[in-house]
C-alpha cells in the first residue's frame, strides 16, 4: 500500500489533496490501487475519476469526482488511506505526486 506524505484541503473550490511525494512512475501504483478499490466496491473507476498528466504525458494527478454513485468509492478511498474523517459532501479528492 502506498502511504500519503501529506493531506490538505485546497480552496477556493474545495477538494481534499492527498499527496504521495513519489515519482511519476511510482504514482502508477497509486492508480492501480484506485482501480482495485473501485472494483472492491463494484464501481467502474474510470467513470468517476480523471487522470491529469504533465506536459510530457506523465501521470501526476488523479481527481476523483463526488457524485451520488461514486460515494462508496470515495468512502473506500478515505478508509484505504486511513483518512476516516468525513469530508464535506461537495468536496472532491485529488491524489497527487506533490
Amino acid at each position: 500500500m502506498n502511504i500519503p506524505t501529506k493531506t490538505e484541503i485546497i480552496i477556493p473550490k474545495p477538494y481534499l489533496k492527498i499527496a504521495f511525494g513519489c515519482t511519476n512512475r511510482a504514482f502508477y501504483s497509486v492508480k492501480s490501487e484506485l482501480y482495485s478499490i473501485a472494483e472492491n466496491v463494484g464501481i467502474e473507476a474510470c467513470d468517476h475519476m480523471e487522470e491529469i498528466c504533465d506536459y510530457e504525458g506523465d501521470l501526476e494527478k488523479i481527481r476523483v469526482y463526488r457524485t451520488s454513485t461514486s460515494e462508496p468509492f470515495v468512502e473506500a478511498i478515505l478508509k484505504h488511506y486511513g483518512l476516516v474523517d468525513t469530508i464535506p459532501e461537495e468536496m472532491e479528492i485529488m491524489l497527487s505526486i506533490f
